[in-house]
């Protein structure tokens, strides 16, 4: 189905995210994910296009205290200035700025990965309610430095007048620690 999308000259990004509980904004009571296909990049797409154009350094992730686990092919970190308590990212090792190009081993990696990711955090925090989302780009302009990746958002807080206001957001936990917490989950559960 992405694949189709994207041919189309019309459409300039696809969405696939899913929202979890009604915390999280789902609308249909059975669990379910969501493909959104728009004629326009969205500015979040756009600004993180501009700045992996500028800098990407994937060693940083791969060694530092945000790092949660890691597979062979995928990356699973905090991010840097992250929105939410427990946010998160999966990123493949492997450079694309799309999911197109997943090869079969690498789909079950992904989803092996994004299970376990998400295990821990039902673990750690109650399993809460929590939106996903993919991060991809479907112009070939983009490749060489745009990285396609998933960000796992929890709903742990609650977004108020300033944070709408401003579009600042305040996360009063460090990523650091979230990452040393789901590390600690995931030895002790073996998962």
């Amino acid at each position: 189905m992405l694949i189709d999308l994207s041919s189309k000259p019309y459409i300039r990004y696809v969405s696939i995210f899913k929202n979890f509980k009604k915390e999280a904004g789902t609308s249909l009571t059975h669990d379910h994910s969501q493909i959104v296909a728009i004629p326009f990049v969205p500015r979040i797409i756009e600004v993180e296009i501009d700045a992996s154009q500028k800098f990407y350094n994937k060693k940083n992730e791969e060694k530092g205290s945000r790092l949660i686990f890691q597979y062979d092919c995928f990356i699973v970190f905090t991010s840097y200035a992250s929105i939410q308590p427990m946010e998160f990212w999966i990123i493949p090792k492997r450079h694309d700025n799309t999911i197109i190009n997943l090869t079969k081993y690498e789909k079950r990696v992904f989803a092996k990965t994004l299970k376990k990711s998400l295990a821990a955090l039902r673990l750690l925090v109650n399993d809460p309610a929590y939106n996903y989302g993919f991060h991809i780009s479907l112009s070939k302009k983009t490749n060489e430095h745009y990285h396609w990746h998933l960000e796992v958002f929890y709903k742990l807080s609650i977004w108020a007048g300033f944070e709408k206001n401003t579009g600042v957001y305040i996360n009063t936990v460090l990523p650091e620690r979230d990452a040393l917490e789901l590390r600690k989950i995931i030895k002790n559960n073996s998962l």
